[in-house]
């Protein structure tokens, strides 16, 4: 499989998170043995994932 129907193929578990999606591709795990259902599991999970936290989030303190 070519790098690119990898990254299309992330695309599609992460549509509103390419640059998660462009990490898994060129860092993450192998997608035939684990990076797949890593991408769905993470895609299917009841929590959020904030791959893009606000600016202000590094310079609130702590509560």
């Amino acid at each position: 499989m070519n790098w690119w129907t990898t990254l299309g193929n992330y695309l599609n578990f992460f549509e509103d998170a390419p640059a998660l999606a462009v990490d898994f591709a060129l860092n993450g795990p192998n997608a035939n043995y684990i990076g797949y259902g890593l991408a769905y599991g993470m895609q299917a999970s009841a929590t959020p994932i904030d791959v893009y936290p606000s600016e202000l989030s590094f310079t609130e303190p702590e509560v």
